[in-house]
């Protein structure tokens, strides 16, 4: 036969052919005898049936001549998923967002904080209990409390409210107190790493901790035990935080519902606390902690930060590094925390962005939080939602916080920005189905109760590849549009979690900040949101801090006693 004669190869069949011959040669005799696990039979029809899954309307002749194709792929599905893919393996695809702003900005990672010199101990148990972190860091600096006293005070605050709450996965009273009294040894010998040192707190309970469980909240791993920490983990030991608990979250980091039942919001115990990071909102909500950590894809810092009426941060895409936290989107998740006020949150998120080089979103951005910023040499917009009712949307003179602000100097102007096409949401729902694959195809699945994650991790296999990468095309115009909305802004105030601006800036990975605002007239829960430029939080969080100044709603504490 002549060259010119020889059948025609495409490229996958030269790659099958080439992974046929090296698996031959790989594998044993005895393996190579077995009989293939049959492949189901897919006809014209069924391709007829799933293209009206994706709006498609191909002839039959178009669909003959794909069928092959579809087979080969169908069967080679099978042998990556008997590859080791466990939770910690990422696509070798990095999300970067992208901002018009040029950074001119000193490199480093730096918080000016004025501690009270003349600060005293309170003799309200209640009061000591929602001090911020900076006064908590000057008591113990000025010897009126040692970091075993504190640790104590918290331990007892979370043994009596915290299953009360629902609030608390796992409470760790012998490596706590191990770890104050190494802080107080620390300490004495003249060696402080700073505001956290010494200072009680907790993480949601989807990262890493070795040998406590990590259970994501989910019924099917509720008994999963790590042997390295995370992160996130290593940056609060590494600052002589005290890892007190492991808080709830909702399962797999949906909602407010894990394998024991649903959390509490402390204000409305009738209520839940919102999700995911629901113990984490709610133990700081109730005093349990001075501050804690939670994590965020598509509004778990915020909607629980304004259901339980605390500060929450969620930062830039890439600026704390997910190494050893659950996924639920690669190119979604951040980490941030949830505190009583501006300043803590600044204070806790300049020691948890350091350098992490096993985390390759990780990105290395300046950070200078100083807490008595000028407003009037800032640009600050409002936000004009074009996709919320305008029967229920607060009008911006109706806005509180625009007022405070403007009483602070600053000269306000509206903003409209485009709202995120629907369809974007196939980044999230595809990302996270493709990391729980394995037990979506498992019976471990129907251990997971009242949650959507399974109707959800099902649905997401019927969007097509093309339209999954189409989605995220889509996401790169949308976040050179946001930018260009935004123009020389540098804060954009949003009623409530955001509105459309919430979605979106989860998908541009912005930062935003959640502010406690009372409550309405019915007593739910009230908020201001804050949106700031990519890698500028020192500024988002300073104009936040100017608010909480000369307003009170962020000190403002839940009745216990309802509980």
């Amino acid at each position: 036969m002549h060259a010119m004669d020889q059948p025609t190869l495409s490229r996958k069949d030269v790659l099958s052919t080439a992974a046929l011959a090296a698996l031959a040669l790989a594998l044993p005799k005895s393996a190579l005898s077995q009989t293939p696990p049959a492949t189901p039979q897919i006809t014209i029809e069924d391709l007829k049936t799933a293209q009206k899954l994706a709006g498609l309307n191909f002839s039959d002749d178009e669909l003959k001549e794909a069928l092959p194709d579809v087979k080969d792929w169908l069967a080679g599905y099978e042998g990556v998923r008997k590859q080791p893919i466990t939770y910690q393996v990422e696509p070798p695809t990095v999300f970067q967002p992208f901002s018009l702003r040029e950074e001119k900005r000193k490199r480093g990672i730096g918080t000016t904080t004025y501690l009270n010199r003349s600060l005293r101990r309170p003799i309200s148990d209640e009061d000591l209990a929602y001090l911020p972190v900076r006064d908590l860091a000057q008591l113990i600096r000025s010897k009126q409390i040692s970091s075993v006293e504190l640790t104590d005070f918290y331990l007892a605050r979370l043994e009596r409210y915290g299953d009360k709450l629902l609030a608390v996965v796992t409470l760790m009273p012998e490596q706590a107190r191990a770890d104050a009294k190494k802080a107080d040894q620390e300490m004495a010998a003249g060696r402080n790493k700073g505001l956290l040192h010494g200072i009680p707190t907790g993480v949601k309970d989807l990262f890493a901790l070795k040998g406590f469980p990590t259970t994501w909240g989910a019924e099917p791993y509720k008994d999963q035990v790590f042997d390295y920490d995370a992160a996130v983990v290593e940056n609060l030991r590494g600052a002589g935080a005290i890892i007190c608990a492991k808080t709830s979250l909702g399962a797999l980091a949906q909602g407010d519902v894990w394998f024991k039942g649903k959390t509490k919001n402390p204000w409305n115990p009738a209520e839940g606390s919102s999700g995911s990071s629901a113990g984490s909102a709610a133990c700081v909500s109730a005093g349990l902690l001075p501050y804690a950590i939670g994590t965020e894809t598509l509004g778990s810092i915020m909607s629980p930060s304004n259901q339980c009426r605390v500060t929450g941060l969620r930062p830039s895409y890439g600026r704390i590094s997910r190494y050893g936290a659950m996924a639920v989107s690669w190119t979604m998740d951040k980490i941030g925390p949830i505190c009583r006020c501006a300043e803590d949150a600044a204070i806790v998120f300049a020691h948890l962005a350091q350098m992490d080089t096993r985390d390759r979103s990780w990105v290395d951005r300046p950070f200078h939080f100083k807490p008595d910023v000028d407003v009037r040499k800032l640009r600050i917009a409002f936000l004009l939602d074009a996709k919320e009712d305008a029967k229920t949307t607060t009008k911006p003179e109706e806005m509180e916080v625009l007022q405070v602000l403007a009483r602070l100097g600053a000269k306000l102007q509206p903003v409209s920005i485009t709202p995120a096409e629907d369809g974007l949401f196939a980044v999230l729902e595809v990302e996270a189905a493709a990391a729980f694959d394995e037990l979506t195809r498992s019976d471990r699945i129907h251990l997971l109760k009242d949650s959507s994650w399974p109707q959800s991790y099902r649905a997401s296999r019927f969007v097509p590849g093309v339209e999954f990468l189409q989605a995220q095309r889509g996401r790169t115009l949308l976040m050179q549009k946001f930018e260009e909305e935004l123009g020389d802004v540098d804060v954009l105030v949003a009623d409530g979690r955001g509105g459309s601006a919430l979605f979106i800036t989860n998908l541009t990975g912005h930062p935003q900040m959640l502010l406690p605002w009372g409550a309405d007239e019915k007593g739910k829960s009230k908020s201001v949101s804050l949106i700031g430029r990519l890698y500028e939080e020192d500024t988002l969080l300073a104009v936040a801090n100017a608010i909480q100044l000369v307003t009170n709603y962020h000190s403002r504490r839940p009745d216990l006693s309802k509980l």
